[in-house]
């Protein structure tokens, strides 16, 4: 069992927030050592649209790798080298800048000797320009994880990388407070995605830029067991204060044995095992230091606060973000590094039957572990190459577990794709109904539906009617052409598909005294005014209304996916 410390952070919603986007930055902190020569650094990214176009920008090189028309589920894995490391503390132009067309996942991985850690890049609409700094004394730390580790070790201290996400000059203020209390602050500036690391022993604090950075939390080489260490980074979260002070609840499956909390945050809220209420629970003040939590700590499967926060735990080479149940999510990606990985789910105890990896059910010798005093059940999953683990009806958590010796952990969260379940799998893109912005025939807005969605519209239940009122941005009194038409010698309404669904019509919507006979209209339009109710009527083809065009749910399947090396 580990030793763990857990850190409470106030960021922003959770580490299940949306981690698709189309351009992201990050870098390659020092790995164990800078005279070890034999780490692997590389970049795996996900396409997730058919036709996706992903370059990745050295910027200190300056040299650009692009791919283009790459199918939805590439693996992209860009190979890089030790040299592409930042260690040392100086401004520096060590930086990786990932932008596509289409949304895509990013996943950094460092590793060495079949040790790896993992990374989920943050895109830039995630990125802040604050951040909250966890007082991390890396003495205690290490003191803590071992009495017979004492302060005359001469460790390495916790580094801080602090990345520009922006094209032009970046102005950072890093605020510290030294052992006598006493507050000051360090400028720096910052050029176009260049990037600044700094050594760190629970002295700063916060990280104020004038404009977006990314933040990597980072150490080389923390130690692990048996006189081993292993390299470990997380991406920090921008803060968030949480004015409806919603509580959080954390599960903790007992293959992490917690001990310890570290706590920073600048608004007061209670930590609790197990569910916080008016008699249990410790208040946080203002905090960043370690705290003494409950006599039977080792043994919780719940920890809870009464406002939402960010949990992180730390133990010997692993600084793993906790994912709370309010933000467990449908679907995740996965990428395995190793025959020792493997992935850790989370889920309802009475729904753990219909957790699937990739298009199967999990192997029927898939060991269930009920979490005490919750409704929960954790699994460890053996590794597969790549792959999605996802719930049809049940919101669940997964990380990325990597394994060590003597049997540490260490890993991170699997990528959120979805927050919502589905029963047709991952779902990467719902259903959308788009209006064209022109008016043309029934013949051009197919042409035009086809070009820039999947189809001219078709509606075979009312709750489809609903959908495309809901995506409409503006409403207006017009008619707009969808897929329904009149076969030439029957005149039986038929739908116009581009895809398998059946032609049969076997529901209608028509207004009063619709549709007219043949002769006044081979095709149908739908009213766009809600004072019409969306009601369909026949019309003549070569009539202009606006197209509304259907794009349909688009998945990630294990099928889908397919490698592709840089």
């Amino acid at each position: 069992m580990l030793t763990v410390l857990l850190t409470i952070l106030m960021f922003s919603q959770g580490l299940s927030m949306d981690s698709r986007g189309m351009s992201f930055i990050t870098a390659f902190p020092e790995n164990i050592a800078v005279y070890y020569k034999k780490t692997i650094n590389l970049l795996k990214i996900t396409t997730l649209h058919p036709n996706t176009k992903v370059s990745v920008t050295s910027i200190a090189t300056g040299i650009v790798n692009t791919n283009e028309s790459l199918r939805n589920g590439t693996i992209l894995t860009v190979n890089l080298t030790k040299e592409d490391e930042e260690y040392q503390f100086i401004s520096s132009n060590k930086s990786f800048r990932i932008t596509s067309d289409k949304n895509i996942t990013v996943l950094s991985v460092s590793g060495w000797e079949g040790r790896f850690q993992s990374n989920v890049v943050q895109p830039e609409q995630n990125l802040g320009t604050v951040y909250q700094v966890p007082a991390l004394n890396y003495t205690k730390i290490a003191t803590s994880f071992s009495p017979l580790i004492t302060s005359e070790g001469g460790f390495l201290f916790f580094r801080l990388m602090i990345i520009n996400a922006m094209d032009k000059v970046n102005n950072v203020t890093i605020k510290q407070v030294d052992e006598r209390g006493q507050s000051k602050a360090d400028n720096i500036t910052l050029g176009p995605y260049k990037l600044f690391q700094i050594q760190i022993n629970g002295t700063v604090r916060e990280i104020n830029a004038n404009d977006k950075v990314a933040v990597l939390l980072t150490h080389p080489c923390f130690d692990s067991k048996n006189c081993s260490c292993n390299m470990v980074v997380n991406q920090l979260k921008p803060p968030v204060i949480d004015d409806e002070k919603i509580p959080a609840r954390f599960l903790i499956p007992p293959i992490f044995s917690a001990k310890q909390l570290l706590v920073t945050t600048n608004q007061p809220f209670k930590v609790c095992q197990g569910l916080c209420n008016n008699i249990n629970g410790i208040l946080v003040q203002n905090s960043t230091d370690i705290l003494p939590l409950f006599p039977n700590f080792t043994n919780a499967s719940v920890i809870s606060t009464n406002v939402h926060v960010s949990l992180q735990l730390i133990s010997p080479g692993l600084i793993l973000d906790l994912i709370p149940t309010s933000m467990f999510s449908g679907c995740y990606l996965l990428g395995f590094n190793s025959s020792r990985s493997g992935a850790l789910v989370i889920a309802n105890t009475s729904r753990t039957d219909g957790v699937k990896i990739n298009d199967q059910p999990l192997p029927s010798h898939i060991k269930w572990n009920v979490l005490n005093g919750t409704e929960y059940s954790w699994a460890l999953v053996e590794a597969q190459e790549i792959g999605t683990i996802w719930h049809p009806t049940s919101k669940i958590g997964v990380y990325m577990i990597e394994l060590l010796e003597s049997n540490n952990i260490y890993g991170s969260p699997a990528i959120a794709i979805n927050m919502d379940t589905d029963h047709n799998g991952c779902l990467v893109t719902p259903e959308m109904f788009v209006l064209g912005k022109d008016e043309m025939t029934w013949f051009m807005s197919r042409k035009y539906c086809l070009e820039n969605a999947d189809q001219l519209a078709r509606f075979v239940a009312k709750d489809n009617l609903e959908k495309m009122a809901s995506n409409m941005t503006h409403r207006e009194p017009t008619e707009g052409w969808i897929s329904l038409r009149r076969a030439l010698y029957t005149a039986e309404w038929y739908w116009k598909n581009e895809d398998d669904f059946p032609s049969t019509v076997n529901f209608t919507y028509w207004e009063d005294g619709q549709p007219e006979k043949p002769e006044k209209g081979l095709c149908a339009s739908v009213s766009l005014d809600p004072k019409k109710k969306f009601m369909w009527k026949s019309a003549r083809c070569c009539s202009k209304k606006k197209p509304v065009c259907y794009n349909s749910p688009k998945y990630l399947t294990y099928r889908d996916c397919n490698t592709v090396n840089n």
